[in-house]
């Protein structure tokens, strides 16, 4: 896979997930009570991924989020 098609996929995941939060608001402002069922959907989606980069780092024995400087991200 070359660093081209990684940012792509990148890309297009933050697409999706601006969409996904943009849902999620709107859903919010229109119904309150929906913000308990809402942030579970992002917490469990949160989880998961973070899950897949613990497995992810295990297997291959490297620290993916080690790559990421944080105080770097704004």
């Amino acid at each position: 896979m070359s660093e081209q098609n990684i940012d792509n996929h990148l890309r297009e995941a933050l697409a999706h997930l601006e969409l996904a939060l943009n849902q999620s608001v709107r859903c919010v402002l229109e119904n309150d009570g929906a913000k308990k069922e809402i942030g579970l959907k992002w917490e469990r989606f949160l989880g998961e991924f973070m899950g897949q980069i613990r497995e992810k780092g295990k297997k291959s024995r490297l620290n993916l989020l080690g790559w990421i400087s944080f105080p770097r991200m704004r």
